[in-house]
């Protein structure tokens, strides 16, 4: 599959979000790596954080999951006018469902416990082979345990839910120990899975303005969201 590179960030650019799901996981096989959704917010943390850069750099899926990105692709890359955006919660759905279909064993990580619980009682009801699972709220001394966990389950897709750049330095140290697997950090999507917290509307989405609706729903995230407003900055200067 095709990359193209953003602030020396690699990112896969698939037709949408079904083919890459196909590439990721099909019968003839299931790729191991670091899946990594790519928006605004992270490329800021590249440039901030030297750990958070070289991960990124190094991993081996990373895909456009901000409006913002896509808009750069398209402005760096003419021929990739028709590509869109791939939102996280969207493709890891989608590779639960290859999962399910292929008998996957998938393993869950993140989330408050009560939650986790929700998700990989949900998941088995779905068909999808949960192997283990485990809620975020471990310590450093204990993450090599939860990591011998995951090796022992064979789990061949590692879901983590424990916000970024955490879920991501968790994910590599995994990796480490466990490499034939492929992992992949989703982010708030437990929460939405089981309704604690509500996804912007279809309209929203389709209008690009998922963030806003978050930013409005969570004002909290408003400081956050400045890293905006730094990302168009290179954008504007063609600094991409």
């Amino acid at each position: 599959m095709e990359k193209v590179v953003i602030r020396e960030i690699a990112i896969l650019v698939p037709e949408n979000k079904q083919v890459l799901a196909d590439h990721l996981i099909s019968a003839k096989q299931i790729k191991t790596g670091l899946l990594i959704a790519i928006n605004a917010e992270k490329m800021i943390a590249c440039a901030k954080n030297p750990q958070v850069n070289a991960l990124i750099q190094q991993a081996e899926f990373n895909y456009a999951d901000g409006i913002s990105v896509v808009f750069s692709i398209k402005k760096k890359y003419p021929q990739w006018q028709k590509l869109t955006r791939i939102a996280g919660i969207d493709l890891w759905q989608a590779l639960l469902q290859r999962s399910a279909e292929l008998s996957v064993p998938v393993f869950l990580v993140g989330g408050q416990a009560d939650v986790v619980n929700l998700v990989a009682e949900k998941l088995s009801h779905q068909q999808v082979d949960i192997v283990g699972y485990q809620h975020g709220y471990f310590s450093e001394q204990e993450e090599r345990a939860v990591i011998e966990r995951i090796k022992q389950s064979n789990a061949k897709f590692v879901t983590v839910a424990m916000g970024s750049p955490k879920q991501e330095i968790f994910m590599q140290k995994a990796q480490q120990i466990y490499p034939d697997c492929l992992y992949m950090g989703v982010g708030g999507s437990f929460d939405v899975l089981v309704g604690k917290t509500k996804r912007a509307p279809l309209l929203w989405r389709k209008l690009n303005l998922e963030w806003l609706y978050r930013l409005l729903s969570q004002p909290t995230r408003w400081q956050r969201q400045l890293n905006l407003l730094r990302y168009a900055y290179y954008y504007m200067t063609n600094k991409l």
